[in-house]
């Protein structure tokens, strides 16, 4: 996990530098970027009887439009647990959800 921390606080050096550079030459870029990837997603609320609690699935489509990933979530009180679901349980949300939404990038 240290390692971790120290790796986000190199790198955020250099974002800075970037963002720095970007100010004095907006033409410039930041060139360390190896790939970008979109990913969109959608909170879904599910109805819950319970007063404070709120509890729903957050849903990961990619560029295609393909669900690539869900987790479960329920906030209470300000704070927040997500958990992951397994892959049976994912093969349900995807069936599900699969044909609910659209995404159209040009």
């Amino acid at each position: 996990m240290t390692k971790n921390v120290e790796r986000l606080e190199k790198r955020m050096v250099e974002l800075r530098e970037s963002l720095e550079q970007h100010k004095e030459n907006p033409g410039s870029g930041f060139e360390e970027v190896k790939s970008v990837e979109m990913l969109i997603k959608f909170e879904i609320y599910l109805n819950d009887a319970e007063i404070g609690i709120t509890d729903g699935i957050y849903l990961y489509m990619n560029e295609d439009g393909q669900i690539v990933n869900a987790e479960y979530f329920v906030k209470e009180d300000g704070d927040v647990t997500i958990i992951s679901f397994t892959d049976e349980q994912l093969e349900v949300i995807v069936e599900l959800f699969a044909d609910v939404f659209t995404v159209n990038v040009e």
